[in-house]
């Protein structure tokens, strides 16, 4: 149990000088000027004095922001609240504030941050230039990993220009701008934070009194497919359907489960299944590509990459709207992942004959690409571009300077239904080790390496996978090989998968 107290001040607190009044002394002068607000009558002003009073609070509320982020490292610093006996700095802001212990814990790690590592969004905040939201967005997404830190610095795409993008735009569109921007800089970093999101993934459904209570967390990705397919069901209400949305959301999830346990068997003929758009650029699918060489297989330890690092590279910028970051020219040798490496010289089968699919990637081929997006602008990691192309159908959009549409080609899929259905014929099964789940419940895994060279023409290029193994070897960069009709499974560090197995 927290308990909430005030520790009395020690000796000189609160002085700012010679002559001057102390910061408490000024922090009540500054309480009794609020209090003399409490007798305004609000409703008689007028509407625009309402209006101006509203972005005057705001402002006044992300100064009070910025002064706690600096009292609290102050504070921190000089150590008396060590004398409490309290844990941490954090367990004593919660003792003393009453706050929750991960609200405690997230203001003073964003106060270092402030301090430590973003002095530019310290003075944007102390400005009153940005909100309180959008500081959170840069703590959360800039600060993580040393490359990220690194490009904090960085004249033209660092934080200033993050700042300056905060300025122009909602907290909302500015954490699709720093999560595409943190993709570049860190791609490999984007893939983990992928995978522990997923592992995030929970749904609990509990009867309870008079019905079932159902709670969850679900990532980007898997949120919005659910999300489109409630939509898609939903539709255009009649005009006589007065439920809330609320309502008309649980009816229709109550709906798509009524057709899928009517359907059956998961009908395994049945390829086309609800998707979700994905925005990718040319330069970055040659990069996905290229990135994806199976002889890039056990080149690389875990977490480390093959190649010589460039940096985070090509400019970033917005469009005409401000919210969406697009790609300047890159000045790099690795503008053009694909022009190094001679592909189309490169056989289909490793040196002992085995059909190699490859999920590793070589992450230097992508720093700086321009991340993919969902069709909200979100960005998503490269490992999980590379996992959605496998089911995917494909079609090119060119644009012109204006953003006007140049051309549209049509949709092609990496495999035809044809060869879907020998490719369920062939496995009949989920072919991962121990997993029997029936074709249903599967999808086809193929190399997008193979796919370039020889297009959607050859069914040995693919595997059929249920869902979760699908998902499974592109979070595990678990290698496939196809020799006559066994397929072998190999970690990154080289073991090979066999029964039991754990998940």
């Amino acid at each position: 149990m927290s308990t909430t107290s005030t520790p009395p001040p020690s000796p000189g607190a609160g002085s700012c000088g010679p002559g001057s009044p102390g910061l408490t002394a000024r922090l009540e002068a500054v309480r009794a000027d609020l209090a003399t607000l409490d007798g305004l009558d609000l409703q008689g002003l007028a509407s625009q004095e309402l209006l101006d009073a509203v972005a005057q609070v705001e402002t006044l509320t992300r100064q009070v922001e910025s002064l706690t982020a600096r009292v609290l490292t102050a504070a921190e610093a000089d150590g008396m609240w060590a004398t409490s006996g309290a844990r941490s700095f954090a367990a004593w802001y919660r003792n003393t504030t009453g706050r929750k212990h991960t609200s405690a814990a997230r203001a003073v790690r964003q106060a270092r941050l402030l301090r430590d590592q973003l002095p530019a969004t310290a003075a944007a905040l102390k400005a009153g230039s940005i909100s309180a939201d959008h500081v959170a967005v840069m703590t959360r997404h800039t600060t993580d990993t040393p490359d990220r830190r690194a490009q904090l610095t960085d004249p033209h795409l660092g934080e200033d220009f993050l700042i300056t993008q905060a300025k122009t735009m909602d907290a909302s569109d500015f954490d699709k701008v720093v999560r595409h921007w943190a993709i570049r800089t860190d791609p490999e970093a984007a893939d983990r934070h992928w995978i522990a999101e997923s592992d995030r993934e929970e749904l609990t459904l509990a009867p309870t009194t008079g019905g079932y209570h159902l709670q969850g967390w679900l990532s980007t990705v898997n949120g919005q497919a659910l999300q489109e397919a409630l939509d898609a069901r939903i539709g255009t209400p009649a005009a006589d359907d007065n439920r809330s949305t609320k309502q008309r959301r649980a009816g229709a999830l109550v709906s798509l489960t009524h057709l899928s346990l009517d359907s059956g068997a998961l009908k395994p003929g049945a390829r086309i299944r609800p998707h979700i758009g994905v925005n990718v650029t040319y330069d970055t699918f040659r990069r996905l590509i290229a990135a994806n060489r199976p002889d890039q297989r056990g080149s690389t330890e875990a977490g480390t990459s093959t190649g010589a690092r460039t940096g985070a590279g090509s400019g970033c910028t917005t469009d005409t709207d401000g919210h969406r970051p697009v790609i300047a020219p890159a000045d790099r040798a690795t503008s053009d992942a694909s022009a190094s490496r001679d592909t189309k010289s490169t056989d289909s089968t490793d040196r002992s004959g085995a059909m190699v699919i490859s999920t590793d990637l070589d992450y230097d081929l992508l720093v700086g690409a321009d991340p993919a997006t969902l069709s909200d602008g979100t960005p998503i990691p490269h490992q999980l571009l590379a996992r959605l192309a496998c089911q995917s159908q494909l079609h090119r959009t060119i644009f012109g300077p204006d953003s006007q549409i140049l051309d549209h080609g049509r949709e092609e899929r990496l495999f035809t239904p044809a060869q879907t259905r020998a490719i369920i014929a062939r496995d009949r099964r989920c072919k991962y080790p121990g997993c029997d789940a029936p074709p249903g419940e599967g999808e086809i895994h193929h190399s997008l390496f193979w796919y370039d060279q020889y297009g959607p023409t050859n069914a040995a290029f693919g595997i059929l996978l249920c869902w979760h193994h699908h998902e499974y070897v592109h979070q595990h960069n678990i290698t496939i090989e196809r020799t006559g009709d066994h397929w072998t499974f190999t970690r990154r560090d080289g073991t090979t998968i066999t029964l039991p197995y754990a998940d």
